[in-house]
């Protein structure tokens, strides 16, 4: 036992990589792929990606939210969580992006899973709540601009069943948000959305340091006390 989360060296990083990834040849293709990638930093990491598949899959998920696709290794893990009359929905504001994770997820034979939004991710979200889709989804992944947390947060709420995740990475920001003099807005949207979900008595709520940092949400049940 330890009272403290053991930080990693780049050899126990490695480690851990080595000894727990089942990473299917495809996403490991994706990943190699974008290690030269100007924007490549913005992938999720492997072990993340795998995490996110174990929560969905505990859950029974069928129906789950993307937010931020980049080029689509987190979508590719999430729609082979689901069963194969699952849905994904897909959100980016980049339609390069999004044409060049559609190519990756038609390798993978997963396009009739993954449904895709263009365009600003709060707006393909108050649509998919217009479409009279609120309390249908199990899982979000938000993975978008941190400014726009707490709307994306919102909206998920009501999109989420009692029982749903709502995920969002990015919470460490490289350590960043632990630097009281860090004012860039990025960092201080994502210190306000870790203080609303510790508060919000609407969700249970917990931080798992993979990648660069995991928030997890639990939508309560009515039966939760």
């Amino acid at each position: 036992m330890s009272r403290k989360t053991t930080g990693l060296s780049k050899d126990l990083a490695h480690w851990i990589q080595a000894k727990t990834l089942r990473e299917p040849e495809i996403l490991e293709s994706l990943r190699k792929a974008m290690e030269d990638h100007a924007d490549g930093s913005m992938q999720t990491a492997a072990e993340q990606a795998q995490f996110m598949q174990l929560l969905m899959r505990a859950i029974d998920a069928r129906q789950a939210i993307e937010i931020g696709v980049f080029t689509g290794y987190s979508a590719i893990a999430i729609a082979s969580a689901l069963p194969a009359d699952g849905r994904l929905v897909a959100c980016d504001i980049s339609p390069e992006y999004l044409n060049e994770a559609a190519k990756w997820w038609g390798k993978a034979g997963l396009s009739d899973r993954i449904e895709t939004r263009l365009g600003p991710a709060v707006e393909s979200l108050d649509a998919l709540i217009a479409e009279g889709a609120a309390g249908t989804f199990d899982f979000v992944y938000a993975d978008a601009d941190k400014e726009s947390s707490l709307e994306y947060y919102e909206r998920s709420m009501v999109l989420l069943r009692p029982g749903g995740l709502f995920t969002i990475d990015n919470m460490l920001r490289g350590g960043r948000v632990a630097d009281p003099n860090d004012d860039d807005p990025s960092i201080v949207a994502t210190r306000e959305v870790a203080e609303k979900l510790r508060c919000d008595a609407r969700v249970d709520w917990s931080l798992v340091p993979i990648g660069d940092g995991l928030g997890i949400a639990r939508v309560k049940c009515s039966e939760d006390t």
